[in-house]
């Protein structure tokens, strides 16, 4: 037995009748802290450059998805299958230059390939905006990367945009200066962040 099908096993065996109370006691809402917590371990894993915590971290979100697809199977509402199935075939249609003929002059042009093929998913899906699509639970920065990417990609007017070089560092560096600009003022950047965005989204809404 392969270690996946080693681990559906003992995600069954938790579930089951004989397993673990607290696992029978999940559901999707109850689950939902952990894939955020465990996302964030990986991502300070990587952060330390350390190995062995990111092979663990790794193993715990995937854990945590391996949890989902079980708990869909045992509610009858999907399985484990689908969700292999599913990524499976998004991921050899977003990549026609590998998986069909599409022919591509470096990462830029898979890029665009990658961003009309999801377009036209989304088109199918019937979203009206550009901005449908972006998870609201988002933290306000990532979430404002995001948004801007795509208000810059459909109507680049909107925004003052600054075209200058900068390294990570750099970035870093002036939002920390920010962030402590708003302690000063007993402002809290992401409230602040979030109600800008906000105001941003209508007037794009409004141009579209």
């Amino acid at each position: 037995m392969d270690p996946f099908d080693a681990l559906l096993d003992v995600t069954e065996k938790l579930l089951g009748p004989t397993g673990c109370e607290w696992d029978r006691k999940q559901t999707f809402l109850t689950l939902q802290p952990y894939v955020l917590e465990e996302a964030h371990e990986v991502v300070e894993a990587v952060d330390a450059d350390d190995d062995g915590k990111i092979v663990e971290e790794l193993g715990d979100l995937l854990y945590t998805i391996v949890f989902y697809g079980k708990l869909g199977e045992k509610n009858g509402r999907f399985s484990m299958k689908e969700i292999l199935e599913r990524v499976k075939e998004k991921l050899i249609r977003r990549h026609p230059h590998v998986f069909g003929e599409t022919k591509v002059e470096g990462v830029d042009d898979i890029v665009k390939n990658w961003e009309k093929i999801k377009a036209e998913e989304k088109k199918e899906a019937k979203r009206e905006s550009a901005l449908d699509g972006i998870p609201p639970t988002l933290p306000a920065l990532p979430r404002a990367q995001k948004i801007l990417k795509r208000i810059q990609r459909s109507h680049p007017s909107l925004l003052s945009e600054e075209k200058e070089t900068a390294t990570e560092e750099e970035i870093g560096d002036q939002l920390v200066k920010l962030i402590l600009r708003a302690e000063h003022n007993h402002i809290d950047a992401e409230s602040a962040l979030r109600r800008a965005l906000s105001r941003l989204e209508a007037t794009f809404r409004q141009v579209e």
